[in-house]
């Protein structure tokens, strides 16, 4: 009675790989107008990051962490601490932490086009949202301040940058962050440089690690106020300059955030084919009578015309091991006047 059956790899296993794209917020959908925090969470960590949420946290117990939003100061800049000062400087330990991760050895500061920046703003999405990569060309986030005379939007260059930025980081690619809109599926980048001579350019996208590092001092020099601040950078020494917050005012003030996320799936077929003299016969009890002198006996109808339901298939290895079970929406009757081709799709 045949119970396995070798695979034949040339004809009966196909290997297909696909990249599968979605939305990167809660429900699986690409677009949040609505944004959150949670008082419990800024009142301890938020000194170095806030959460922010697509639903009010305090409301709906389903609401999700989106992503993270932070300050960064190269010396410490606008947040408690400093030296012979009691406190931990938050923003020189936001900046120093993305500067290691992402810049090569040796490097102070984040460049943004001409412009060396003592600030940065970081938006990131932890790794279980984003999967695999926030997908290149997918993203269009909006800032707004409360005396700013519309909207800042903000897209990557993927659409003209092919392949990225050459800068040596620690990570690619690279691109960077410009002034733009995504348009009934299409691209329109308003400033192809974003460069500001002073300010330099709005920052940088990396998609492997889903996160963006805006230049502060660019997106200061457009958002003059925020709710009762008159500046979106708080500065001083030893000073909370409640930066978290200001950035994630203008991010609720915006309004909008698109993001889609991409993963490579491979996958693997196995066409298991039950031929008609295989695989009709059961260990199942009730395939048989009872059991004379300790011999079990074929139920009688079976004997010359022998019939099995397959309901489900197991896939070994070489060393007879289960790896893994497909179970069939309905059992197929087997006969030897029956054959059987079952597809089996395995997902990586």
């Amino acid at each position: 009675m045949a119970t396995f059956k070798i695979f034949d790899t040339a004809e009966d296993v196909v290997n297909n790989t696909s990249i599968v794209t979605s939305g990167v917020f809660q429900d699986g959908v690409s677009e949040i107008t609505t944004f959150f925090t949670s008082s419990v969470q800024s009142g301890s960590t938020g000194d170095y990051s806030l959460d922010v949420f697509k639903f009010n946290p305090s409301a709906n117990a389903s609401a999700s962490i989106q992503f993270g939003v932070a300050y960064g100061h190269y010396a410490g800049s606008g947040s408690l601490g400093g030296v012979g000062v009691v406190g931990e400087r938050p923003s020189a330990a936001v900046y120093g932490q993305f500067n290691q991760l992402i810049n090569p050895p040796q490097t102070q500061k984040f460049t943004f086009g001409t412009h060396e920046a003592d600030d940065i703003l970081v938006l990131t999405f932890n790794r279980a949202r984003i999967r695999e990569t926030l997908q290149r060309g997918g993203w269009e986030l909006h800032l707004s301040g409360s005396s700013v005379p519309g909207v800042i939007k903000l897209i990557d260059d993927s659409s003209t940058n092919k392949g990225g930025n050459t800068s040596r980081r620690n990570f690619s690619p690279e691109y960077n962050i410009v002034s733009g809109t995504l348009q009934d599926g299409g691209t329109t980048i308003r400033d192809e440089s974003s460069d500001d001579s002073t300010f330099g350019t709005y920052g940088l996208f990396y998609p492997e690690i889903g996160t963006l590092i805006l230049n502060a001092n660019r997106i200061e020099s457009q958002i003059t106020k925020i709710g009762t601040k008159t500046s979106l950078i708080g500065s001083g020494s030893n000073s909370d300059g409640g930066n978290n917050d200001a950035f994630y005012e203008t991010i609720k003030g915006g309004a909008f955030f698109q993001a889609k996320r991409e993963e490579t799936i491979s996958s693997r077929h196995f066409f298991v084919r039950a031929t008609a003299n295989r695989f009709n016969a059961t260990t199942n009890e009730s395939y048989y009578t009872e059991s004379i002198a300790g011999v079990k006996r074929i139920i009688p109808g079976l004997q010359n015309d022998p019939k099995t339901f397959i309901t489900t298939v197991g896939l070994y290895n070489d060393a007879d091991e289960l790896l893994a079970v497909a179970k069939l929406s309905k059992p197929i009757i087997k006969s030897r006047s029956r054959e059987a081709l079952i597809k089996v799709k395995l997902d990586f």
